[in-house]
């Protein structure tokens, strides 16, 4: 009679560890699938060096910070939404960037996208006189479609590791991958349709 009772509580006890246990695997699953859904990124892309990414700026107004935490001091801000930024490390919830300028502080990601942006010869900004890249029609640089100022800000359509398919407001062209900050040299980006 007890051995009965005792093999039931055993078989009660293991029914209900089993269930936890196939409970948890679907909330576990569940939930880093949606973590990867959060941290996906639009464009497939291979680099040299996968611990350093470019993204970019979500905000029209974001503030880089001494260190990883609304404690620190805030070092400047920026006020352009989408100004690529290189990513430099990851901790909890914040990134050290570096930018255009090689100035380097800290964002929280939330404020930052994984849309590739990028902006046209920014180190070729002068005061004393303009500065104009070719954006060409076709990948092939036969015909150009028009001249972009250096310090536009485009959006990266694709790559091929030398040039690359950009957007502005008003055109979109081919333009040497050299030019752009925001994209490594010889980085490929395809885009998911």
């Amino acid at each position: 009679m007890t051995v009965k009772l005792l093999s039931r509580k055993i078989l009660i006890f293991m029914i209900i560890f089993i269930s936890l246990v196939l409970i948890s695997f679907k909330v576990f699953e569940s939930a880093f699938q949606e973590f990867e859904d959060t941290v996906g990124d639009t464009s497939v892309t291979k680099t040299q060096d996968d611990y350093y990414k470019f993204k970019s700026l979500r905000s029209e107004r974001v503030n880089v910070r001494v260190g990883p935490s609304l404690d620190h001091n805030i070092l400047w801000t920026y006020q352009k939404k989408g100004l690529p930024i290189e990513i430099l490390e990851d901790i909890q919830g914040w990134s050290k960037i570096r930018d255009f300028q090689a100035k380097t502080g800290w964002i929280k990601n939330t404020l930052i996208t994984s849309n590739r942006m990028g902006i046209v010869s920014p180190w070729r900004i002068t005061e004393k006189k303009q500065n104009f890249e070719d954006l060409y029609k076709g990948n092939d640089t036969n015909e150009v479609n028009i001249k972009l100022e250096s310090g536009v800000l485009v959006s990266i359509q694709s790559c091929d590791g030398m040039k690359c398919r950009v957007k502005t407001q008003e055109s979109e062209g081919w333009i040497d991958q050299s030019l752009i900050f925001g994209v490594y040299i010889d980085e490929i980006i395809l885009l998911r349709e």
